[in-house]
């Protein structure tokens, strides 16, 4: 077993993320981190005694590109035998419409599609990918927000039915 399998084991037992029988949802974007943490989840669905779903959103940021990463997950969750959910919304009009910015227009709305797809499913957990840098990036966001000690904890690895393994 290679180190980044029992770093994600290890961190999936110490949080205690996933127990047998659980439905998990993937976030999958196309992008690395959260087409290896489908992955990760699939090799060991057996072994965790789980059902994987992907969840993908496409936000229409990019025109072109957002159809090509729809397809490309698609066709993933095909080959690899994964149900597929997928909506798209016009993210750049909501920004527009609610003055929010673009991060939380788009998370907002990609939390809200998760919601659905897991009362659709009947999901326990919904994982989402991330990376270091992205851990680093919420802890300095959160400190330009004025946040307490709580905030420079970075990304939280379980929240209610979330988790980032």
């Amino acid at each position: 077993m290679v180190e980044l399998q029992k770093r994600f084991l290890n961190t999936i037992n110490t949080y205690n993320m996933i127990k047998s029988g659980d439905k998990v949802i993937v976030g999958v974007s196309g992008g690395p981190d959260s087409v290896c943490l489908l992955h990760l989840l699939i090799t060991f669905k057996k072994q965790l005694g789980i059902d994987v779903y992907v969840a993908h959103l496409d936000h229409m940021f990019r025109a072109l590109e957002s159809k090509e990463d729809t397809d490309f997950v698609k066709d993933l969750c095909k080959r690899w035998d994964v149900p597929f959910f997928s909506d798209r919304v016009n993210v750049p009009k909501f920004v527009k419409e609610s003055g929010m910015s673009p991060e939380d227009a788009a998370r907002r709305i990609r939390y809200r599609f998760f919601s659905r797809v897991r009362e659709k499913i009947g999901a326990d957990k919904i994982a989402t990918g991330h990376n270091q840098n992205d851990h680093e990036e919420t802890i300095l966001i959160n400190i330009f927000r004025g946040t307490g000690l709580d905030g420079l904890q970075g990304i939280e690895p379980v929240r209610d039915y979330y988790i980032r393994p």
